[in-house]
């Protein structure tokens, strides 16, 4: 069993930027410093995602859904901040369907993103124009149920009709770059650099921690901001490595964050802080992450 001392990072090589994203609605008010017990530790430099930084959102899912053109169907979407194209395709009794929605995000400090929706959906030689408004529950770490309601002007012979329009699906949500890797986007993130090297199968290598937990950050950063992108801004937050225990095949990185963001709204700035566990795997090649908890 390896046992370090805690050390701090400089960079977002610790856990759960998410938590500033996100958690921050859920966690207690009042920052409560990351203090380290060794003495000669310091407290990490903060690291401040910018608008420029912020990754969009790609997501795919399926939707059930009134009326009955509606029934079922697997949608797409690509959200850019306060603006998003939703794409779907299912049908219902009545045959194929197709629609398509444009979205604004409301700025409002709530823990779900909020929108406003205009579409059309095509089935039967026919159109069928709506007005939403929806919002997404993140669960998990990338899945989110999906919620909308509001009207459609659906045509029934040679009339058309006001008629109620809902739906409900689960869709999985991805950040992607809209701008090459070199940007700032890339370089806050981490994903510019040169590509990693081919694995080479051997022992628990311990230097390789750092690099497991550094991913872990990337890709909570990358979520946090392209979900709440629309709703917060000045996300801010610093971190520092408490401990790192090895056991053979398995590690656990014990991580302290605390960070701020500002409501796009009300310009109130919302702060929290805690600590987290991150669990780790290791393959042959490289640590995996097997488990959080916060």
């Amino acid at each position: 069993m390896i046992r370090h001392r805690e050390t701090t990072s400089g960079s977002p090589t610790a856990l759960l930027a998410r938590a500033v994203a996100c958690v921050l609605l859920l966690a207690s008010a009042g920052v409560v410093g990351a203090q380290a017990t060794d003495g000669a530790a310091t407290a990490s430099a903060d690291v401040v995602i910018g608008v420029d930084a912020i990754p969009a959102l790609a997501t795919f899912g399926v939707q059930f859904g009134f009326p009955a053109y509606r029934t079922a169907g697997v949608a797409i979407g690509l959200q850019a901040r306060f603006v998003a194209l939703a794409l779907r395709a299912g049908g219902g009794p009545g045959g194929l369907a197709m629609g398509a929605q444009a979205r604004g995000y409301l700025p409002l400090p709530l823990p779900v993103p909020t929108y406003l929706g205009v579409g059309v959906d095509a089935y039967a030689g026919r159109f069928a124009p709506n007005a939403t408004f929806g919002f997404h529950l993140p669960f998990g770490e990338r899945w989110r149920l999906d919620a909308e309601a509001g009207v459609a002007w659906t045509p029934l012979l040679d009339e058309t009709r006001l008629t109620p329009y809902f739906g409900v699906g689960v869709s999985y949500a991805v950040p992607v770059s809209l701008t090459p890797a070199e940007t700032s986007a890339g370089a806050a993130f981490g994903t510019s650099g040169p590509a990693g090297t081919r694995c080479v199968v051997g022992p628990p290598d311990a230097a390789a921690i750092d690099a497991a937990v550094a991913a872990t950050v990337r890709r909570f950063v990358a979520d946090g901001v392209a979900t709440y992108g629309s709703v917060y801004r000045e996300f801010r937050y610093r971190t520092t490595v408490r401990s790192v225990m090895i056991d053979g095949v398995r590690a656990t990185v014990v991580v302290a964050y605390e960070g701020s963001v500002v409501e796009i709204l009300t310009r109130r700035e919302v702060r929290a802080a805690g600590d987290a566990e991150v669990d780790f795997r290791w393959d042959g090649c490289a640590w995996i992450r097997t488990g959080l908890r916060y």
